[in-house]
């Protein structure tokens, strides 16, 4: 029984690639592709994520709908969404430009299918609840994806074209398909959502305080992480290195980086002690990113600096700083969020059937947090857009850490430890 449980567990976790790799397309390259095509129109870009976040919610009630579908149904349907996703792209090329709307809407579908079941699965996976083993063992698999993808998509893209990465994007997929055959073992029904009965419960469980500070860390969170942050950092990032290639060679030396701050900080730091480092962390990165930009805005970015026998611009220097910055901080929260809500969801005794509300609830928070990011986005184009613009939008989104951080303290200090 155990050997089965391990043989189920590994199958998820390479079938749930699939949804690494198309995050890290996604990520990285998507909204430089719409950019290219749309001759650097942001307001398009904005809206299919807009679009995208808005209409994820409402198919994430459609599909929990389809109660005669279990959860790994659900799953094996998102991972095939998701290479259509791909195939839609290789076939319609740049004409996708005229259809970024219609294109969000059909994401946000495979996104509802693959997302939705993959929490609950998740939670239900860990019999002994050892989301802290689990979900280390996630990220270093997530940050070694990031590791090769981006080159190798980067290279394809810029010997190639966009195209050649579609079809091994296709293939990977189909690839994470095939293991998702291959998982079985665990209760696979699910319960429709109801966040009047779910509200109910946990104020009769006295829990009510709890999913507030959570509600609160899952706002900043989208405000401060992996969206309309990520999306300013890598343009920044395309701007001064002008090629995908360039891109993707620096998200892979940063997620080299990643994974050894998440190493180092599982390994020699105890989970109380990250607790207490929480705050100072996000100050000390707010801090370097407005340092550096102010060296962005104010300094003669076009100068060489000499670095041995490295010759590099300034600006490329400031970016990489940007990253690296970025690259070490970024996953430790991210890491230590996901161990957080986890864990939260077990303290609260979540019930079965009260799963697909609670992961619907804060897929509600962090979307419209996310799409507000973008919103913001749009009005300040609409002002003006250059690299400066984008380096003070980099610093506003990076404060939010600061609060972000605070209110996982507080989750931490009162409920976990």
């Amino acid at each position: 029984m155990e050997k089965s449980a391990n043989y189920t567990w590994k199958n998820f976790l390479i079938a749930d690639l699939s949804g690494k790799i198309i995050t890290v397309f996604k990520d990285i390259f998507l909204g430089i592709y719409f950019l290219k095509i749309t001759q650097g129109n942001i307001v398009n870009v904005s809206s299919y994520y807009i679009t995208f976040f808005i209409a994820y919610l409402i198919c994430i009630l459609l599909v929990n709908r389809l109660q005669k579908t279990n959860l790994i149904r659900m799953f094996r349907i998102g991972i095939i969404l998701n290479l259509m996703q791909c195939v839609i792209l290789l076939l319609a090329g740049e004409q996708i430009a005229n259809y970024i709307v219609p294109f969000a809407l059909f994401s946000s579908i495979g996104n509802a299918f693959y997302y939705y079941p993959e929490q609950i699965i998740i939670k239900r996976i860990n019999h002994e609840k050892d989301f802290q083993n689990y979900i280390t063992k996630d990220q270093i698999l997530k940050y070694t994806v990031n590791i090769i993808i981006p080159i190798l998509l980067g290279y394809c893209i810029s010997k190639n074209s966009y195209e050649l990465a579609f079809v091994i994007l296709i293939l990977l997929i189909f690839i994470s398909f095939i293991f998702s055959l291959f998982i079985k073992g665990f209760d696979l029904k699910h319960e429709k959502i109801n966040l009047k009965k779910f509200f109910r419960n946990v104020k009769n469980n006295d829990n009510q305080k709890l999913v507030k500070l959570l509600s609160l860390r899952t706002v900043f969170r989208g405000l401060s992480s992996f969206s309309v942050l990520s999306t300013l950092i890598t343009m920044l990032t395309f701007i001064v290195v002008s090629t995908e290639l360039s891109l993707g060679s620096i998200s892979s030396f940063i997620t080299i980086i990643s994974i050894l701050a998440i190493y180092l900080t599982n390994k020699f730091v105890k989970k109380e002690h990250l607790t207490k480092a929480f705050i100072p962390m996000a100050i000390i990165q707010s801090i370097i990113i407005v340092i550096l930009t102010v060296g962005m805005i104010y300094f003669d970015t076009e100068n060489l600096l000499h670095i041995g026998s490295i010759t590099i611009s300034m600006a490329f220097f400031l970016v990489l700083l940007y990253n690296i910055v970025n690259g070490i901080i970024n996953p430790i929260f991210e890491t230590s969020n996901s161990i957080i809500y986890y864990e939260c969801m077990c303290k609260q005794n979540i019930d079965i059937k009260d799963e697909p509300t609670y992961i619907f609830w804060f897929e509600i928070m962090i979307n419209i947090s996310r799409s507000l990011g973008y919103l913001i986005l749009i009005f300040v184009s609409n002002i003006g857009f250059n690299l400066n613009i984008i380096a003070y939008l980099i610093v506003i989104f990076t404060l939010m850490y600061i609060v972000f951080a605070y209110i996982m303290r507080k989750i931490v200090k009162e409920y976990l430890i």
